[in-house]
């Protein structure tokens, strides 16, 4: 007697495979929400996406993500900031014209334990510029030089003016960047753009790595390495163009 012939195997097709995964998928979102939203959720703080930015804490791949949704609020943006040690204030915006203006005025005099000449900017720009100084210039001090840094020297943030040169409006019309031009660190070292950038060897070696670091939190930054326009500064903003140099 012949064995019964067996039915063909079906081919196994991507609407299969979608199929038999979906059922498997929604069981697994749903117990990952119910772990994040639980308050005894293990995952810690800075890997958790439903907490929000903390400044001092440890950078993890969330960090840039809860940036990016802290400054798109302003009560969410202050929040951080006050988080970060930041001395601020706040001001009404400023509505000079449609190219000068500046949108959630913060005026900030300190950041953490960094002292600074009084600016007024977006709060945007100073909550970044307070992740780089947590993370990337007090990191770059202790690194290169054994101290940390306790003044920042800068050129300001709102100018109403335009780009030299050029016909296009500068970012700072807007107070959406913030110029650097040195520090001063615990141990009385001073060192300025001007004279330490092609100076001694610890200090330009600083002054490069917290220009790098300072390209992970914003979008442009431009050093003297750039052009002679900015041999005494760095120049750090959100506008449109992406350039590290």
């Amino acid at each position: 007697m012949r064995p019964d012939p067996q039915p063909p195997k079906r081919p196994l097709s991507l609407g299969r495979l979608i199929g038999g995964l979906f059922l498997p998928l929604v069981v697994l979102a749903f117990g990952a929400a119910a772990l994040l939203y639980h308050p005894d959720t293990p995952l810690p703080d800075p890997w958790n996406p439903t907490t929000p930015l903390d400044p001092m804490a440890e950078v993890t791949p969330l960090t840039h993500w809860k940036l990016s949704k802290a400054v798109s609020d302003p009560m969410l943006c202050w929040a951080a900031l006050s988080a970060s040690g930041t001395i601020y204030s706040t001001r009404e915006d400023q509505n000079n014209s449609d190219s000068c203006h500046i949108r959630t005025p913060t005026r900030i005099t300190r950041i953490d334990a960094t002292r600074l000449n009084p600016v007024e900017t977006r709060c945007e720009i100073a909550l970044r510029w307070a992740m780089w100084d947590r993370h990337g210039v007090q990191t770059a001090a202790r690194k290169h030089l054994g101290s940390s840094v306790t003044r920042v020297h800068h050129f300001g943030s709102y100018s109403c003016r335009k780009i030299a040169g050029s016909n296009r409006m500068s970012q700072h019309a807007t107070a959406n960047a913030i110029d650097i031009s040195g520090f001063d660190l615990a141990d009385g070292t001073k060192i300025r753009l001007r004279n330490d950038w092609d100076g001694p060897a610890d200090k330009a070696a600083f002054l490069r790595d917290v220009r790098n670091s300072a390209c992970s939190w914003f979008g442009l930054v431009l050093s003297p390495d750039y052009n002679a326009a900015h041999h005494d500064h760095f120049h750090m903003d959100q506008g449109r163009w992406g350039r590290c140099r």
